[in-house]
């Protein structure tokens, strides 16, 4: 199994695809920071978690689009002929489809890690040792990992059935990040971090996460885990 995920990893990060991503999520990202997040979100400091955040969620509808294309160029053509030799070794069909999902969530958190790197250096050169860097990392785990699990189930299942509903949800992941939505049903949380603090009635107020928001994130979490599940128990019931 490892020497699979091995295979899938470094398939992933030798495409041009993964650079080209990269490279757009970067410039992306760097107009945020230059252009909104300098600023600061809901009248709270540039630093905050609430304008890191933002941040964060505002760059997650291109990491989901690419978390959801390396699960499609796991169902190309060439994968597919890998896929067969796997069919006739002794390999559980169930964990092989979970190994490739991991190398596509690897290659997802070393975008996703650039990019809060940039975040946090952005930062850090602007406003030095006022930058909580602590929180600004935990507020970035509270953006990435309940879409990370979503996306990535919800991509292994669609893919399961067909790649060509992989591309559906590319095109509904980067709706997502720029429809208004109640922060309750915001996948990426970008109403949250930039109404919540407007309803507090202090400035620049320290983090917290009403009782909504975070029921909301765990049923993202576990959502995502249901459809990782069921897709493994549907390869298994096919084959």
């Amino acid at each position: 199994m490892n020497k699979i995920y091995q295979y899938e990893l470094r398939r992933i990060l030798r495409s041009k695809f993964f650079w080209g991503l990269l490279a757009v999520c970067l410039f992306f990202g760097w107009n945020i920071l230059q252009t909104s997040t300098i600023k600061g979100v809901a009248h709270t400091a540039p630093f905050s978690p609430w304008s890191f955040g933002a941040y964060m969620a505002r760059i997650m509808p291109l990491l989901g689009v690419a978390l959801l294309f390396f699960q499609w160029n796991q169902c190309n053509e060439k994968s597919r002929q890998f896929g067969r030799l796997t069919d006739a070794a002794p390999v559980e069909q169930g964990k092989y489809l979970l190994v490739k999902c991991a190398a596509a969530v690897t290659a997802w958190l070393l975008l996703a890690l650039i990019l809060t790197a940039l975040g946090l250096g952005f930062l850090a050169i602007m406003f030095g040792r006022n930058v909580p860097v602590g929180m600004l990392l935990l507020t970035a785990a509270i953006t990435l990992l309940p879409a990370l699990l979503f996306l990535a189930g919800m991509g292994l299942l669609a893919g399961r059935i067909h790649s060509g509903l992989l591309f559906g949800l590319m095109a509904l992941a980067l709706g997502a990040g720029f429809i208004p939505l109640p922060m309750n049903i915001d996948l990426y949380g970008y109403s949250f971090f930039t109404e919540y603090p407007l309803t507090m009635e202090l400035l620049d107020p320290a983090f917290s996460m009403p009782g909504g928001m975070i029921v909301s994130r765990v049923i993202f979490l576990l959502a995502g885990i249901g459809f990782l599940v069921f897709a493994v128990w549907r390869n298994k019931s096919i084959r």
